[in-house]
């Protein structure tokens, strides 16, 4: 599992919702080619689907698939303690909440 990979099902878990690739791509700052190459990657493990939009057949919607949403919550544990691990242990609590205010700003 490459980090792209990891970061495009993240994105699909947070939204709640199927999303068109070009969602994705604006959500994880990465082009559209870089966007179609992970998508055929996850499609073929059946970690995500596509189909098109009932609404409006000329958009594809991107799903998480049970298997992709399965992957997340075995991972996300491993995840979260790498994150505390290399980052959180090296800051305050002080820097760690100055750090979310950032980094919400940038989402």
């Amino acid at each position: 599992m490459t980090l792209g990979r990891w970061c495009l099902l993240v994105a699909l878990k947070s939204s709640g919702k199927a999303m068109v690739p070009s969602e994705l791509s604006d959500d994880l700052a990465v082009t559209r080619a870089n966007i179609s190459n992970l998508l055929n990657a996850l499609e073929q493990t059946g970690r995500i689907r596509r189909n098109f939009d009932p609404a409006n057949r000329r958009r594809i919607l991107v799903r998480l698939t049970p298997e992709g949403d399965e992957l997340i919550s075995k991972v996300w544990p491993v995840y979260e303690q790498t994150i505390v691990q290399h980052v959180g242990n090296k800051l305050s609590r002080e820097e760690q909440d100055q750090l979310k205010v950032l980094l919400n700003k940038l989402y």
